[in-house]
């Protein structure tokens, strides 16, 4: 067996295997690329994390680099859960919810649990983390906040095992509790100092950072500007969240759910045309709903392909004939009354638009909130060599310009020889598209990148942001604009602070080409592990 392998399995209470059939079943997450792991961790507790870094530290400091990617269930579509060297994987056996506290609305878990247990759990005392709804439901909630830096809405404390196998507790210090930590002489008293340091020596470029509600960018680590206040009060967990794992290990979470209505109600609004369809969006604003899905109906024709039928698409069908987009509104008001009041305002603004609308009201049996799920399905190209990976997904592009972008994106589309089935959320201004495309040469995937790099240009030259619903991964590393060179070499720099010997997930997020990944991407793409990447209810 592995000596490295053989060295930790003795010192753990958790697993470490180097069999390939258990290495090859984790070189693949949601993304176009692959890479094989030198072997596979199941650590059982905190203990295991730390020693495994703390082991990975000291061969760096020997020369010998052995680069930890930690990895959840796989659903990252970015190439940020897949590396060589060494995958931890928490899911296998850390996946405890400790505790709850109804009363302070805060839950402690382990970061191996899943959406899908964490929300049921929760639900039990009517609450929820209704930002989680978006997550595949098989996601864990380690790998959701540590893609996620709008996570920070809900993250209270974070247990962070840092490179050198040291663990870091997250919380907010007062002015004189952050001199007392820069005091210590240990890694962490390191961190605080150099932090602290940088941000001090970078007010003007971490100005232009600063974060505003109205616009999501999770391109590096630009939470760095929330981490100390103009009091002087001082919290490093806007690093983490969103970091992808490049600056820490998250071993403990506590969380803040919130009370929210169990059943909330459904209305789903088809549309033969996709310029009404859009159009119509600022109607449904207008009725204040918890939240709106905009979808292609190329994601439904992929799901009928695959037998999966929906009865309020087929009558839509009959009465409009081809369908070009659905729009899924949901209304959460505790009071029945209200949602019903909101539903029938709805409809009656809809009337003049050539839109078939249903509620749950209309139709028995059936949970009309289930149809976001939808966009699970792979586009089904008529080739069999063709196929619909996730390239950009979550990209963020103000109300004001997206009519024009739309616009852009079907020259766009063109331009490439394929489709961009859209989807998102309008609310949040979150999109998606998934072309229909060739990867089994070199030449097509040299295309891919392409049609990636011309999308990403799209997106700024409409204001927007390529990472709007997550961090970019090793995918959008390769693809950072010289624009923004000065806040790249700021967070190049934060990451030597927390990773000064390059162990922490390699790739992601720096240091990657659009040459080196071309090599890595797969001849073929069926969603594995888990496809789907917009809502999964």
């Amino acid at each position: 067996m592995n000596k490295i392998a053989q060295y930790l399995n003795t010192h753990m209470l958790g697993e470490v295997f180097v069999d390939s059939r258990v290495r090859k079943s984790y070189a693949n997450d949601s993304s176009i690329l692959q890479y094989v792991p030198d072997m596979v961790a199941y650590p059982r507790a905190t203990s295991d994390i730390r020693k495994i870094a703390r082991f990975s530290w000291q061969l760096a400091e020997k020369g010998h680099t052995l680069p930890l990617t930690i990895r959840g269930a796989g659903t990252d579509t970015t190439g940020g859960a897949i590396g060589t060297g060494m995958a931890i994987v928490p899911a296998i056996h850390m996946n405890r919810i400790f505790e709850y506290d109804n009363g302070q609305k805060l839950v402690r878990l382990q970061p191996g649990v899943t959406i899908n247990a964490l929300s049921n759990a929760l639900a039990l005392y009517g609450a929820a983390i209704p930002e989680l709804k978006w997550d595949h439901q098989m996601a864990t909630i380690g790998g959701a906040v540590a893609s996620q830096r709008s996570s920070l809405a809900y993250v209270d404390k974070l247990e962070v095992v840092l490179a050198n196998g040291d663990v870091l507790q997250t919380k907010k210090l007062s002015k004189r509790e952050l001199e007392k930590k820069k005091g210590e002489q240990s890694f962490e008293g390191e961190i605080y100092r150099s932090v602290d340091g940088l941000i001090e020596d970078n007010p003007d470029l971490l100005d232009t950072l600063l974060y505003d509600d109205d616009r999501l960018d999770h391109e590096g680590y630009a939470g760095i500007e929330m981490v100390k206040d103009k009091h002087g009060s001082f919290d490093l967990t806007p690093l983490f969240v969103g970091s992808q794992g490049t600056l820490g290990i998250i071993s403990e979470m506590i969380l803040k759910p919130d009370f929210v209505n169990q059943n909330p109600s459904a209305v789903v609004i088809s549309f033969a045309d996709k310029t009404v369809a859009l159009d119509a969006l600022d109607i449904v604003d207008g009725s204040d709903p918890s939240s709106v899905e905009y979808i292609d109906a190329a994601y439904f024709e992929a799901a009928a392909q695959a037998g999966k039928n929906y009865r309020f698409y087929e009558d839509a069908t009959a009465e409009l004939g081809e369908l070009a987009a659905v729009v899924i509104v949901t209304i959460n008001d505790f009071n029945e009354r209200a949602r019903k009041k909101k539903i029938k305002k709805l409809r009656a603004k809809l009337r003049p638009l050539k839109a078939f609308v249903v509620s749950e009201e209309d139709v028995q049996n059936s949970d009309l909130r289930a149809v976001g799920a939808v966009t699970q399905w792979l586009l089904n190209p008529e080739k069999s060599d063709m196929a619909s990976p996730p390239v950009l997904d979550g990209f963020y592009i103000p109300t004001n310009r997206f009519e024009a972008f739309s616009a852009q994106l079907e020259t766009l589309a063109k331009k490439h020889g394929t489709s961009l089935a859209l989807a998102g959320r309008p609310l949040e201004e979150i999109w998606y598209v998934r072309p229909v495309v060739r990867i089994t040469t070199s030449g097509d995937k040299q295309k891919l990148f392409k049609l990636m790099s011309d999308l990403v240009e799209l997106i700024r030259a409409h204001d927007g942001a390529p990472y709007g619903a997550g961090g970019e991964g090793r995918l959008g590393a390769s693809m950072q604009s010289a624009a923004d060179e000065k806040h790249h070499e700021l967070f190049k720099k934060l990451k030597n602070i927390f990773d000064p010997h390059g162990t922490l997930n390699p790739g992601v997020k720096h240091d990657a080409t659009i040459r080196d990944l071309a090599k890595q991407v797969r001849g073929s793409y069926e969603g594995s592990p888990v496809t789907g990447h917009l809502s999964k209810y």
